[in-house]
């Protein structure tokens, strides 16, 4: 007997999604102690003890059920967005949303319009569903190719996600091209988990467009991807329905309890977030200066560069033995290319000075 014989075919043939090691991995591999792991490869924000959760977390009631209908933190995030309570609802991160979605509007065989290179897990989960993924080249500057889309639209073709800012080429849709997708009648999420570091957002559409849906996180802006929280803004009914298969416990209690602390406590977070933009501008401007890369401009806390006759394996692994960690890409869309993520001002100053010596 073997277990494959049993398994879903679509299963057998997805691949394994590549996630970033954490940093206590990245230091046992390369042998630099902890505390000097510079980790730029996942986007994360390095300021999330800002909030001082210590003595906070031992007031949660750990032995009880979260509350399934996530009341208090609707509610506070109703009072950050703008939205109505009826209007949104909280996951385990984004990627449970993704994956809610697609489970919710793709039967096996439809097709997921994928807008490459973007975020993989929008292709992942959609194979694990069995629905078929399209994947459409963005245009040179990576805006969405909207002529490319409409050839190849067809009955079967439901569900777009579109990352604004994109990761990981940092550009935002624009509304026109956002609301002529809209029109044509296939659900278009917006993925808007960089919202807060460019502050533009499709929010105010979701009345207008019964097809859109709004994904964002907390993971980004902050600093909290290790307690996996994220919600969906769109019009009540396709909210009812998010809810209506999410798990009933979907977000724990101190997932829960620090993620209405990060509104409350939004300014302090928001400093943050101005200083990883500013490093992130430093970081830009740094291989805006190198004839040798092709820098792409960015509206989140990363920056892409295509590091065109360089190697970016040698230089993933010139950084990766001072114990720098970067995110590396070699596809049919992004050819030897690395993104970056923006950190302290501290990391910044170290990474530049090595990649000064690389490139």
């Amino acid at each position: 007997m073997s277990i494959n014989d049993y398994l879903r075919k679509k299963i057998k043939e997805s691949p394994i999604y590549d996630g970033v090691e954490p940093s206590n991995k990245l230091s046992d591999e390369s042998g630099i102690s902890y505390n000097k792991i510079i980790k730029l490869n996942a986007n994360e924000n390095p300021f999330g003890e800002i909030l001082n959760l210590t003595e906070d977390l031992s007031s949660i009631n750990i032995h009880e059920y979260p509350d399934p209908n996530q009341k208090k933190l609707r509610l506070a995030l109703s009072e950050y967005t703008g939205a109505k309570y009826e209007e949104i609802v909280a996951s385990s991160g984004s990627d449970e949303l993704i994956d809610i979605l697609i489970r919710l509007f793709l039967d096996p065989d439809d097709k997921l319009l994928d807008a490459q290179p973007t975020f993989g897990m929008y292709e992942f989960f959609a194979k694990i569903q069995g629905a078929k993924v399209i994947s459409v080249s963005r245009k040179q500057d990576f805006s969405i190719d909207l002529n490319s889309i409409y050839k190849i639209l067809d009955d079967k073709t439901k569900l777009i996600f579109i990352a604004s800012p994109n990761n990981p080429t940092g550009d935002i849709i624009k509304k026109d091209d956002l609301i002529d997708l809209l029109n044509q009648k296939i659900i278009v999420v917006v993925d808007e988990t960089y919202f807060e570091f460019c502050g533009i957002s499709y929010s105010n559409l979701i009345n207008d467009y019964e097809n859109l849906i709004i994904i964002r996180s907390f993971s980004k802006w902050a600093g909290l991807a290790g307690l996996r929280i994220g919600y969906a803004i769109s019009n009540t009914e396709i909210i009812k329905r998010i809810i209506q298969i999410k798990q009933p416990y979907n977000i724990n209690s101190a997932a829960e309890h620090v993620a209405i602390k990060a509104i409350n406590n939004k300014e302090k977070l928001f400093e943050k977030v101005d200083i990883l933009m500013e490093q992130k501008d430093k970081i830009y401007k740094f291989l805006k200066n190198k004839s040798e890369v092709s820098v792409y401009p960015s509206s989140a806390n990363f920056v892409l560069c295509d590091l065109k006759d360089i190697d970016a394996d040698e230089v993933y692994e010139g950084l990766a033995k001072k114990g720098i960690f970067v995110r590396k890409f070699s596809n049919q869309y992004l050819n030897n290319a690395l993104r970056v993520s923006a950190g302290t001002p501290d990391q910044t100053r170290k990474l530049l000075q090595e990649l000064d010596k690389l490139i």
